[in-house]
């Protein structure tokens, strides 16, 4: 059933077959379309887990959809409490090996010790307490890009104090900036197991997105001609994020033109909206930049 706050957009879904919003940001895992690559690199990344493998690397631009395979690990070993102990980062933005350690500390619900060498004490002992226990701790860290090089010293130090097996499976979640954080740290791009990518969607995953999407929220007619489907596609080179921008634009304009399905002047009027807000975008982060 559609609850929106704004009833113009409300009327518009309804008018369109729609009995909820297909194409909101927010994180509803009912809408999670897994391309084949996403799908590929989830399984392997579930195996290095559970192989207790160790460390493990999701690189991908924005927007590809490293967030949203990062909360669907947590989920999946959030439900296992018995088994796993999970710890979810979304902004690993680690200046220090302290920082990153005390973060982490905190979100185990680890009590806070009086300077490194005894925060990392009580660390270590959390996680042969928890292999006592038969859990398997897994750390994911989103926006890995964020983190300096010397905050890589906490996957380093976690590695270095391995008894008989790897206590701590690592997941690090980010944009291609990640290689050269760990370029600069030979000595842990080595203890990395596997180095994952993702890539925007292929034509055919665009379109199995768009589909997924609005059949989830209860239309099952095209929402787009093919020839309006290929503008969207190439507007957006294929990154899910910006697919679902442009066409939550597009149910807009399709109501204000009266459409039941999109054609190109429907995706013309939503791709002025796209570019526009695109620039502001830029514009805000390049104000940023020079104020700060």
């Amino acid at each position: 059933m559609v609850r929106l706050r704004d009833p113009q957009r409300r009327i518009i879904l309804r008018d369109l077959g729609f009995s909820e919003e297909p194409f909101s940001r927010s994180a509803d895992p009912r809408f999670l379309y897994l391309s084949a690559q996403h799908g590929d690199v989830l399984d392997r990344i579930q195996e290095v887990i559970e192989e207790r493998r160790g460390l493990a690397v999701v690189e991908g631009g924005f927007g590809v959809g490293k967030s949203t395979i990062a909360r669907r690990l947590e989920s999946i070993y959030r439900a296992y409490p018995q088994d796993f102990s999970v710890v979810f980062v979304h902004t690993a933005a680690y200046e220090s090996e302290y920082a990153a350690l005390l973060d982490v500390s905190y979100a185990l619900n680890l009590e806070r010790r009086k300077g490194m060498t005894m925060q990392w004490r009580e660390f270590e002992g959390f996680l042969v307490d928890q292999k006592e226990q038969g859990r398997n701790v897994v750390m994911i860290l989103d926006d890995a890009q964020l983190m300096s090089p010397g905050s890589l010293s906490l996957v380093h130090h976690i590695y270095n104090f391995d008894i008989s097996q790897k206590l701590a499976q690592v997941i690090l979640f980010g944009q291609p900036e990640v290689q050269r954080i760990f370029n600069l740290r030979p000595e842990v791009l080595s203890r990395v197991d596997s180095w994952f990518r993702l890539n925007p969607l292929s034509l055919e995953d665009t379109l199995e997105l768009i589909r997924f999407r609005c059949a989830v929220a209860g239309r099952k007619d095209p929402l787009l001609t093919q020839s309006a489907f290929l503008a969207v596609w190439q507007a957006t080179h294929g990154i899910p994020r910006e697919i679902v921008s442009l066409c939550s634009k597009i149910i807009d304009h399709m109501g204000a033109m009266n459409r039941k399905v999109a054609d190109m002047p429907v995706v013309e009027a939503a791709l002025k909206d796209y570019v526009a807000q695109q620039n502001l975008v830029v514009n805000q982060a390049g104000d940023g930049v020079e104020n700060g």
